[in-house]
């Protein structure tokens, strides 16, 4: 999907846009990325075994929390702290991560999106996953969706290897561990793509169903060994458990509406929802549902093949299962569904340089006569970002 010269031109615009963010001092107006980023800095002035059990120290003012910061595990702050401790400025090493985070995802996806279509649909994708509102409010942030969002890439990656070979097995273990020290209990979310995926096998990839379903149960089970070491790694430090109190974090202020109790707030928070997968990732969003009701409801016949067949319907999978996850809680927010919005994205890019010769032979020419295309694209909207994000608060 890649030349080498995309290569060394991405690596030339990261480095480049890492340097402009210290060089400014870049600092988001989100109030979470303010938050991780401020976390990250004071967690690198620490001693290394307190890395583990970071304090409010005074970043969450309207509220007045004071203590251990238990919201999430600790491992979206490690790579940030590692960079601060390498002499770049605490808070802008958060929101390089962070940037660093995104570009993983896009390339990640344009993988995914090669095997399972054609390398020049991937490079498209590149370039349109770049242009929809998600992208826009999540362009330059310290926020950990997209961390969680490459772990599930990766868990996605390695079972489709782990088909073929154990060596793939690594790559799972790696992702569902970091999922599970990035956010906690976020990681079911990750685990239903990683389901249906398996489910799927939209890329067809050969090899042994079996093996990549072991691959998942062992990283199952380093994910268990993981949370048992990190509870008593943080209570030697801190004498406390972890996981009390951040499962009584993450529930106390939950309830679950059924048919019977609480069904207007189910149907509320399931639109909720499936407006924001439909306005986030705009308009490719469209060109998915156009796509699905196309070879799906009216079964028309299947010109794309039977890979694009089993990548749709498992977009529309993933999509409907962290709606219906979601939904009853009584706890709703847009980034939940940060990474059925990817998803559908993805799908919505393939179906919209499918469906739409004009914009297919605007961004052939385009990666024909431009050197490292997609790349240029990336490193013009970071630029947008940097430069006029005190003129666009919503970026």
């Amino acid at each position: 999907m890649l030349s080498r010269r995309d290569v060394t031109v991405w690596i030339v615009a990261f480095l480049a846009v890492a340097c402009w963010i210290v060089a400014i001092r870049f600092e988001s107006a989100d109030a979470d990325s303010m938050l991780y980023a401020g976390l990250s800095a004071r967690i690198a002035e620490q001693p290394w075994p307190r890395w583990i059990a970071p304090e409010w120290w005074g970043l969450w003012p309207r509220i007045g929390l004071t203590g251990y910061f238990r919201e999430h595990p600790v491992g979206g702050f490690v790579l940030p702290a590692l960079l601060a401790r390498a002499g770049v400025p605490g808070e802008q090493a958060a929101y390089i991560v962070g940037v660093a985070a995104g570009l993983a995802v896009l390339l990640l996806i344009g993988h995914l999106v090669a095997g399972v279509t054609s390398r020049a649909e991937a490079r498209a994708s590149l370039v349109l996953l770049q242009c929809m509102p998600v992208a826009f409010v999540f362009r330059v942030r310290a926020n950990q969706e997209y961390l969680l969002l490459a772990c599930l890439l990766v868990i996605i990656v390695g079972l489709d290897r782990a088909r073929a070979s154990w060596k793939g097995v690594g790559l799972v273990v790696c992702g569902v561990c970091g999922a599970l020290l990035v956010k906690g209990a976020f990681l079911v979310l990750v685990l239903a793509g990683a389901v249906l995926w398996l489910a799927a096998n939209p890329r067809q990839a050969p090899g042994s169903s079996s093996r990549a379903v072991g691959s998942l149960a062992i990283a199952l089970g380093a994910a268990a060994a993981t949370a048992v070491g990190y509870e008593a790694f943080y209570r030697h430090v801190t004498g406390e458990s972890f996981f009390a109190t951040y499962w009584e974090r993450q529930f106390s202020e939950v309830d679950v509406a059924t048919p019977v109790n609480g069904a207007a707030t189910f149907v509320q928070h399931v639109w909720f929802y499936i407006v924001r997968l439909l306005w986030h990732p705009a308009p490719w969003s469209l060109f998915f549902v156009a796509a699905l009701w196309r070879h799906g409801v009216r079964g028309a016949a299947d010109d794309d093949g039977p890979r694009a067949r089993r990548a749709l319907w498992f977009t529309a999978a993933y999509a409907l299962a962290l709606v219906v996850m979601l939904s009853p809680s009584s706890r709703v927010a847009e980034r939940y569904v940060f990474y059925a919005t990817y998803a559908v994205a993805a799908a919505g890019t393939v179906a919209a340089y499918r469906g739409a010769p004009r914009l297919r032979r605007t961004l052939d020419r385009l990666d024909a006569s431009l050197p490292a295309f997609p790349a240029l694209v990336w490193f013009a909207l970071i630029a947008a970002r940097l430069g006029l994000g005190p003129f666009l608060p919503r970026w």
